[in-house]
């Protein structure tokens, strides 16, 4: 079948079904009318939020919140849209008279098709995200252009100061943590401080700066005893040799004398020497099991100060994260761009949506007659059965065109025969 048979083929169709693909068409047209008559108009306004750095860099204060992420956006997201926050917008902003028919669950359904909170990632600073946002964009969409403005301007109010209370909140929170933490471990480090030195007390040990004394004197003494024997050694030898010699003058003799007197006289202060020492020595001993019991409180002491230092620390740290946070000073939600007015509606033109719809009845229409012709393909002209079968006719009988009024009285004729 060549182009101008297909054509010549759609013409004759669109001639035998000309009537069928006007009432088709029709009530497409007149369904697509009242349909767009149906639909009202919706309107929709935005807001648009950024993520404000701190004031305060982070290296000289750093936060004790973490920054904006889109955790953090949809927690604050589920409290706004949570059943009784959304009713409160709707409430104060008085689009919940219009839904006064409605159970109270068809009006949270509506209100949250209606209102979207949603962030927009921040550029990524490494390989991957860390869910960090940078814009936050409110829409609102409602059918008058005033709720639509109003309930966007609602919803970003509630979103910056939701987000503000959180941060402020966990702030608090931490602040009230480390400040708790510090309190008791300070009682703890005074209780272990005052078990331990009772403990010294009852057993007779020394602080370790007596006993470090202790050491150091008796250090001292071995050393001074140390140099008297030594003396003693020199006299001793000197003794001896002026023994071996029979024959001593006076002189010699009053100097052994004087050596033997010094000799008895460094014997006795090595003695004194000894005592002394082993007096030291023996208040310095102390049992193994008391120093093991000792060594161990002392590293729980040592072990709760550090951890004591540390919460310190961190206390510090939390008090000037709240200070920023009380003071504005940290990261926070800002209105860069209030609520827009709608100045024409959101949803499609309703002239439009009649257009689209008259066009797509008629193309219905021409598909519903085109697909009745294939479920009865009949051989109309000479031309189609010597183009399908192969063969020409042999005779053709044209079809004689009749008047609309001779086939009424022939309707009405044939009504009557049939009566008698």
């Amino acid at each position: 079948m060549t182009f101008s048979d297909w054509i010549e083929e759609l013409r004759d169709m669109m001639r035998r079904r000309f009537w069928l693909i006007v009432r088709l068409a029709l009530l497409g047209c007149l369904a697509t009318l009242l349909f767009a008559m149906s639909q009202t108009h919706q309107y929709t306004s935005q807001a648009v939020l950024q993520v404000e750095d701190a004031k305060v860099a982070n290296e000289l204060a750093p936060p004790t919140v973490s920054g904006a992420d889109a955790r953090q956006l949809q927690i604050v997201e589920q409290r706004v849209m949570s059943h009784d926050a959304i009713l409160d917008v709707a409430a104060s902003v008085g689009v919940l008279d219009e839904l006064a028919g409605l159970p109270d669950s068809e009006k949270v359904s509506v209100l949250r098709h209606s209102l979207s909170v949603s962030g927009v990632a921040a550029a990524r600073t490494g390989t991957s995200g860390d869910g960090a946002i940078s814009l936050v964009r409110v829409t609102a969409t409602w059918g008058d252009r005033e709720s639509a403005q109003a309930l966007a301007e609602e919803v970003t109010r509630r979103t910056v100061d939701l987000s503000r209370n959180k941060r402020l909140e966990r702030a608090e929170e931490t602040l009230s943590f480390f400040t708790l933490r510090q309190s008791k471990l300070e009682a703890q480090v005074a209780d272990m401080e005052e078990s331990l030195a009772n403990f010294r007390r009852q057993n007779d040990m020394p602080e370790g700066g007596l006993r470090a004394s202790q050491e150091r004197e008796i250090e001292a003494l071995r050393a001074e005893i140390l140099s008297v024997e030594r003396q003693m050694i020199v006299l001793q030898r000197q003794l001896e040799r002026d023994a071996g010699n029979g024959n001593l003058t006076r002189l010699e003799e009053r100097e052994r004398a004087e050596d033997v007197a010094r000799l008895n006289d460094l014997t006795e202060q090595r003695d004194y020497l000894t005592e002394s020492l082993n007096t030291v020595s023996a208040a310095s001993e102390v049992d193994p099991a008391l120093q093991a019991q000792l060594t161990r409180l002392t590293r729980e002491l040592t072990t709760m100060q550090e951890e004591l230092a540390s919460v310190s620390e961190s206390r510090k740290a939390a008090e000037i994260g709240f200070q920023l946070e009380s003071e504005g000073q940290s990261e926070h939600l800002s209105v860069l761009e209030p609520a827009s007015w709608p100045d024409y509606p959101s949803t499609p033109s309703r002239t439009k949506m009649a257009v689209m719809g008259a066009f797509a009845s008629l193309m219905a229409a021409l598909g519903i007659a085109f697909l009745l012709d294939l479920m009865n393909p009949v051989v109309r002209s000479a031309a189609v059965m010597e183009r399908d079968l192969g063969f020409a006719p042999v005779a053709v009988i044209p079809e004689a065109p009749r008047s609309r009024g001779r086939t009424l009285l022939m309707r009405a004729f044939r009504g009557r025969r049939r009566a008698f």
